[in-house]
């Protein structure tokens, strides 16, 4: 049965469709991939790989047997190193897949409520009141807001202020923002099993910020309460040390923001 209806397909117009079919999958597949891992630490060696592939195939070609011979067991090897090495970024972007969130547009937030939470960040950052707040974009939040002090409220810098004042009993955990709302407070967030970079030593929230950068595509702003200094977590990475304008610049970069 099956041989016959091979054999219909092979000697029809259906098997130029196939084939067309079969080309447009294997492009829509990369795409995908291009799409998980751009913007990540992975892409950087992922264009190194396609550099050392290419050098595969001229070695070949040229007939050098010895470099053919490392460059193939390179990938051998490599393949296994990649999975370890890169795990955080294999499950965002699993996350992201499986969240149907591949193709959905990131909240477009408001350059003026941006600038809001921006005002309150360097107004605590000035009084030395440790903060973090979580921006969601296309990945949902809703498991960590579920756990959370829900508020639903605008955003105004005054609120801001005052829900991360040391003694307010909501100042604890994070605030995420979504949809240009203050979603929810006190979210605690899974801390990062990555090291940051760096000789400095991180503390629980810009470890929170990081972990969360890496299983969401969130992006996350902190107040440290030590140092005073303002960071930003974004796709596993890490910006510390940002001034009032470089923090506008990166943040409207990430969020679209208009």
């Amino acid at each position: 049965m099956f041989n016959y209806i091979n054999n219909f397909i092979s000697l029809t117009p259906i098997r130029y469709f196939l084939n067309v079919v079969d080309i447009l999958l294997v492009a829509i597949i990369l795409y995908i991939l291009y799409l998980l891992i751009y913007n990540t630490r992975a892409y950087v060696v992922i264009r190194g790989l396609f550099v050392i592939f290419i050098l595969t195939i001229l070695s070949k070609i040229l007939g050098l047997q010895t470099v053919t011979w490392f460059f193939s067991r390179f990938f051998q090897v490599g393949i296994i190193a990649i999975v370890i090495l890169f795990q955080a970024e294999i499950k965002q972007g699993l996350i992201i897949l499986g969240s149907s969130t591949l193709f959905r547009t990131a909240i477009g937030y408001d350059t003026n409520d941006v600038q809001k939470i921006i005002n309150a960040v360097y107004i605590m950052s000035q009084k030395h009141l440790g903060a973090i707040i979580v921006f969601q974009r296309k990945v949902s939040l809703h498991t960590f807001i579920e756990k959370s002090i829900a508020l639903d409220a605008r955003i105004s810098s005054e609120l801001i202020e005052t829900i991360f004042y040391n003694y307010n009993p909501l100042h604890d955990g994070a605030m995420i923002i979504n949809q240009n709302r203050i979603a929810a407070t006190s979210a605690y967030l899974p801390l990062t099993t990555n090291e940051p970079k760096g000789k400095r030593r991180y503390g629980s929230r810009h470890r929170a910020a990081l972990g969360i950068s890496e299983q969401t595509d969130a992006v996350a702003i902190i107040v440290s309460e030590e140092t005073s200094n303002v960071s930003i977590a974004f796709a596993g990475e890490l910006i510390c040390d940002l001034e009032k304008e470089e923090t506008i610049k990166h943040l409207n970069k990430i969020l679209g923001a208009k």
